[in-house]
Parts: structure tokens; C-alpha cells; sequence
């Protein structure tokens, strides 16, 4: 069991009243002790955690931390700041009991299935058809064309060579790899040109180990986030089945499932352009802080600002949704989870809600917070959910 150190809290309630010191060193080493660890991660998610119903109905625990909040800020002595602080480790433990009360077996249960997720795991598929789990096996291969590969059990995937060129007129075969993500985890790989992609779960990028010709193309199914090395004179072309993403050098999320009727691209730097297959779609140039969708069924294309932080936080380790319908979160939970939903009775599937979640959180919890809404009942049996009226 977690021991509470009010010295301890009051500490990590001063590093979260001021975010920027959260990368700080002294911090980062505290976090290395797992009981710092699981306190950070319970408090900064139960902190931000907060569901919002389509009326403006909420269930709101920012609220209550900020009564408690300003009791630790107090300047009226250590006596005082004791007694915030204190009072403070009880409503947090408080609420925590109230979202999460496992009995003896189910704990064990609770373990091992949060064991599931939040993984650095990958599978690697070769040219030559091989397939290499990327959280167990470590890679060390050198290809004929001057590419070294080679892995972190724990992070990501990084192909490397001695020179980067150019050369439009090359007659080098081009050999892919592709790289597949399980639910429940994320990956990041380093192309042979330098550029980051972040994989979500449940995606696939098909990508050449060694970048030739007049263009960088990959192929992705699914979610990622791509910082792409800059070069003016070499276009990087990030192709989906429903849009074509050009760019020089820039930073931007796509999100393209097939099982999603709404494909999307936004942009945070630099410059895109998207287009359809064959050019079936005009092109949209999209500037910083713009996104680009389309709906599969409709074919209706909307261009807008928007909010970045709403699709990357994924990558800081949240599930942010604003006034989304229940299906499109559970949805991305879904895939995360590796779970099935299922909805009974009209309408219930139309349900929106906002929500701030720790990405790492066990998926009860995440449950517990939507039935605090009152409105729909979510019965789990194993990895089946169904949500219903009230």
C-alpha cells in the first residue's frame, strides 16, 4: 500500500502549482522512487480528472482540489500548512476509495491487467518477412545499403546511416520495413532521414529503410505524431487510404483508422498540404494551429482552427476529449483497452461528454468516473462493456 508523507505532498502540490519545474532535475529524481512515482501519477490524474455532461451538468474534482489547495498556500506557518496538507492527503485518499475499491483478489486482477497497458511495444516486419518483437528482442542489424538498425527494448526504433543525400535520379530499389503497435502501447522511430514518428496503438507505418529518389513517402493506418527533418528539395509524403499529408520539415498528428468514419490532420509547425488518392480531393494548405477532416461516409471536408493540444496529448500520456459523443471516446479507449462496447438502448451512443484522463489509468477507474455522470449504467464482464439509460 501507498504511505502518505505529508512533507512528501506538500512537495509534489508545489511542483504542480508550477508546471515548468516539473523537467527539473532535482524533480526528475524524485520521480525515480516508486512510491514518488505512483503518488505524482494518482494525484496529477485525479487533479485533472473532471466529466462534463452535454447540459453543463459536471462532475467537477477540480473544484474540490482547489479547496484544499489553498489551505497548503497558506503563509500562516508549518503548523497551519500541516493541517491543508493533511487535510488534503484525506480528500485525495478519499476520492481515490470512492473510484477504486478492489477487493484482496480483485487487486490482483487490477495488476496485472494495468501491466497491459502503457507499453513500448512493437512489432518489427523485415523485408525479408521476418518479425521481431521490439520489447523483448533487441535489433543490431547493418543493411547492404549502409543503414544501421538497431533498437531500445524500453522507447524506440532508430535507423541510422553515415550521409544523408539527395539524389533524384537514383536507380536503388527501395526495401520497406513495416513497424505494427498492439493495443495498449506506443512506439517511436527514428527514419534513416533523421524524421520522429510516435506510433499510436492499434497503427502500422509501412516505411523504406533508406530514403530514394525524389521523395520520402511512408504509408500509415491508424494514429501518429511526425516531426519531419527538415529539406526543402525533399518532399516527405505521409500517405493514408483517405488523404495524402505533403511537407518539407514541420510537426503534425494524423489520425486515420479504418474503423473511424472521421480521418483528420493538424498541424502545429511549419506548413502541410493534403490531398485525397489520385487527387480525388483538392488540395488544402493548412497553416499552424489548423486542421484538416474528412468523413469517410459523406465526403464532406471541413477546414478549422482548433485546439493541438486536444490531439497530441496522447503523446504527454492523456486522453483529452471536449463535447465528444460516448462511441468516439470509447472508441479511442477501445483501442487503447483492448476492450469491447457495446451500447443498448437509442440514443446512448450519442451521449457527450468532456473529459480529462490519465492515459495510463486502469480502465475501471475511467468507468467509475462516467457512471458518477448518473446517466447511463456501464456494466463490465471481463473485456465487454455496455452502456445503457438510466
Amino acid at each position: 500500500m501507498l504511505l502518505l508523507d505529508p512533507q512528501e505532498l506538500e512537495y509534489l502540490l508545489e511542483h504542480l502549482g508550477h508546471p515548468e519545474t516539473l523537467k527539473e532535475k532535482k524533480f526528475q529524481e524524485w520521480l525515480l522512487d516508486n512510491d514518488h512515482r505512483q503518488l505524482f501519477e494518482r494525484v496529477r490524474d485525479y487533479r485533472e480528472a473532471y466529466l462534463r455532461v452535454d447540459k453543463g451538468e459536471m462532475i467537477d474534482l477540480a473544484k474540490e482540489w482547489e479547496q484544499f489547495e489553498v489551505n497548503v498556500q497558506k503563509k500562516s506557518g508549518w503548523g497551519m500548512r500541516r493541517i491543508g496538507v493533511v487535510a488534503a492527503s484525506v480528500l485525495i485518499f478519499l476520492l481515490i476509495g470512492m473510484l477504486w475499491q478492489p477487493t484482496e483478489i480483485e487487486t490482483v486482477k487490477v495488476v496485472r491487467e494495468a501491466e497491459l497497458i502503457g507499453k513500448k511495444s512493437a512489432e518489427l516486419i523485415l523485408a525479408n518477412g521476418q518479425h521481431i518483437d521490439l520489447e523483448k528482442q533487441i535489433v543490431e542489424l547493418w543493411e547492404e545499403n549502409g543503414i544501421h538498425i538497431s533498437n531500445s527494448t524500453q522507447s524506440y526504433l532508430a535507423y541510422r546511416q553515415d550521409t544523408l543525400t539527395y539524389t533524384v535520379d537514383s536507380y536503388e530499389e527501395l526495401v520497406y520495413n513495416t513497424v505494427k503497435i498492439p493495443a495498449g502501447a506506443d512506439y517511436k522511430i527514428y527514419l534513416a532521414d533523421g524524421s520522429e514518428v510516435w506510433l499510436n496503438c492499434g497503427s502500422e507505418l509501412r516505411y523504406p529503410v533508406k530514403f530514394v529518389g525524389n521523395e520520402r513517402r511512408v504509408y500509415l493506418r491508424g494514429e501518429a505524431f511526425f516531426e519531419v527533418k527538415k529539406a526543402t528539395e525533399w518532399p516527405f509524403i505521409v500517405e493514408t487510404e483517405h488523404m495524402h499529408i505533403q511537407v518539407t520539415g514541420t510537426r503534425f498528428n494524423v489520425k486515420s483508422y479504418p474503423e473511424e468514419e472521421i480521418v483528420h490532420t493538424t498541424l502545429l509547425e511549419g506548413a502541410v498540404t493534403v490531398t485525397g488518392p489520385e487527387n480525388k480531393i483538392r488540395a488544402f494548405r493548412l497553416l499552424p494551429s489548423q486542421q484538416f477532416s474528412l468523413d469517410k461516409l459523406t465526403g464532406q471536408i471541413e477546414v478549422k482552427e482548433v485546439d493541438t493540444r486536444l490531439y497530441t496529448d496522447w503523446t504527454e500520456g492523456m486522453f483529452v476529449f471536449r463535447k465528444q459523443r460516448l462511441e468516439e471516446v470509447m472508441n479511442t479507449l477501445a483501442r487503447w483497452y483492448d476492450i469491447e462496447v457495446f451500447y443498448s438502448g437509442a440514443d446512448v451512443r450519442n451521449l457527450r461528454l468532456s473529459a480529462n484522463l490519465g492515459r495510463y489509468d486502469h480502465i475501471d477507474t475511467i468507468l467509475e468516473l462516467i457512471r458518477a455522470m448518473d446517466k447511463v449504467v456501464v456494466d463490465r464482464k471481463g473485456n465487454v462493456i455496455t452502456f445503457s439509460w438510466k
